[in-house]
C-alpha cells in the first residue's frame, strides 16, 4: 500500500502542499478542486496553464499526483437530471485536469445534494458511467465514485458498467455512518475498489445511521484510530482482498493539522508494517 493526503488535511495551498506532504512522510497529495471554475483558462490555480508548474512541484518534492477530487460535484452531477450535463462535462475536464497532472484517478463524489435515493438515479449514473468509460480509458484515468450506495449494490452496478477505468472511492468511515459494517463492505466491493479514503467515525449516543438518514455528524469528530473504525481488521480486510494501491488520509485536524496527519500516518504504517 502507498499513503497520501487530501491536500486540505495537511491546511497547505498548491504552492506548499508537496514540499510539506514530503516532509510528513506521505508518497502522494490528493487535490482538492472545489469548484469548476479553478480549472478553467485564466488563472484560476488548477487552470491549464498553471498545471506544468503544479506538477513539477510535485517532482521537485518526490511526491506523487495520485488522483483528484472534485468536491464540487457533491451539488449535483451525473445522477442528477437536472444537472446531467453540467456533471458530464466537468468531469470531461476533470479528465483533461488529471492527464495534465499526471494524476490516474478522479474522484467523482455523490453526497450532499447529489446523494443517490433512488433507482433512476442509479440508472442515470450507469447511463453515463458507459458514456464516459472509452473517454476515461483514452486518457488513462479511472473514474472512482463514492457515494452512499451499499457494497453489494455498487458492485452489482460496477459489474454491469464493466470498465476497469470504473471504480469505487471506498471510505472506512462513510459506511460506518450509513450503517454498514466496513469488513462486509469490502468483501462485497472486492476488486472494484480502485481507492480508499481513511478517516475516524465516532457514533456516540445517537442512533445507528442508516442510507435513508445517515450519521454523518460522527465523522472525525475523534483522532484517527481512537473512534469506532476497526482500522487494524480494515487495513487486513483490504490487504487480503488484493488491495495493494493508495490510502489517503481524509481526517480531521484537530490541534494541529501536520501533526494530526503525521499521527494518524504513523498508525496506517504501523499497522502495516511499513517503515517509518
Amino acid at each position: 500500500m502507498k499513503f497520501g493526503t487530501l491536500q486540505n488535511v495537511i491546511d497547505q495551498p498548491l504552492s506548499t502542499v508537496f514540499a510539506v506532504a514530503s516532509e510528513l512522510g506521505f508518497e502522494g497529495v490528493e487535490i482538492d478542486w472545489y469548484d469548476v471554475s479553478e480549472a478553467q483558462p485564466g488563472g484560476g490555480p488548477l487552470a491549464p496553464e498553471n498545471r506544468a508548474t503544479v506538477r513539477q512541484a510535485a517532482a521537485q518534492a518526490g511526491v506523487e499526483i495520485p488522483s483528484v477530487a472534485a468536491h464540487f460535484l457533491n451539488h449535483g452531477g451525473l445522477a442528477d437530471a437536472e444537472k446531467e450535463e453540467f456533471g458530464l462535462e466537468a468531469v470531461r475536464a476533470g479528465i483533461r485536469l488529471c492527464t495534465d497532472l499526471g494524476a490516474t484517478y478522479l474522484l467523482v463524489p455523490f453526497f450532499g445534494s447529489a446523494m443517490m435515493t433512488g433507482q433512476q438515479a442509479v440508472a442515470r449514473l450507469e447511463a453515463n458511467l458507459r458514456l464516459l468509460a472509452p473517454e476515461a480509458e483514452a486518457a488513462g484515468v479511472t473514474l472512482a465514485i463514492e457515494h452512499t450506495l451499499r457494497g453489494d449494490h455498487t458492485s452489482a452496478l460496477l459489474d454491469r458498467v464493466d470498465s476497469s477505468f470504473i471504480g469505487d472511492y471506498w471510505d472506512m468511515a462513510n459506511c460506518m455512518g450509513l450503517g454498514y459494517d466496513p469488513i462486509e463492505e469490502i468483501a462485497q466491493l472486492g476488486r472494484h475498489i480502485v481507492r480508499v479514503h481513511a478517516k475516524e467515525y465516532h457514533r456516540g449516543d445517537a442512533p445507528p445511521g442508516s442510507p435513508e438518514e445517515p450519521h454523518f455528524d460522527g465523522l472525525n469528530t475523534k483522532p484517527f484510530g481512537q473512534g469506532d473504525v476497526p482500522v487494524a481488521a480494515v487495513l487486513s480486510a483490504l490487504q487480503k482482498a488484493g488491495y495493494d494501491s493508495y490510502v489517503v488520509l481524509e481526517t480531521g485536524r484537530f490541534d494541529d493539522a501536520k501533526r494530526s496527519a503525521k499521527a494518524a500516518l504513523s498508525l496506517l504504517q504501523q499497522l502495516t508494517g511499513h517503515e517509518q
